[in-house]
């Protein structure tokens, strides 16, 4: 995806995901929560980056909702 291309958005548990990027200058996953919370943006430079940023863009999600693993657990 050149950045001149318009970005990938997602919607995953109520928080918008946007994908920017491409390969070579490196990806970019922004996490936009609901109620106009701050975003988070994360950020690689590896070639096949991008699913790798939003399975983590998606953790970072369920953790924020969930609380950590351990937390859960009794």
């Amino acid at each position: 995806m050149d950045r001149r291309a318009q970005p990938r958005s997602s919607l995953y548990r109520a928080h918008r995901l946007v994908a920017r990027g491409a390969a070579p200058e490196g990806w970019t996953v922004s996490i936009h929560p609901p109620g106009g919370q701050p975003r988070a943006v994360l950020r690689n430079t590896v070639p096949h980056g991008l699913a790798i940023l939003i399975e983590e863009a998606k953790h970072q999600v369920d953790r924020r909702l969930d609380g950590a693993d351990w937390q859960r657990e009794p």
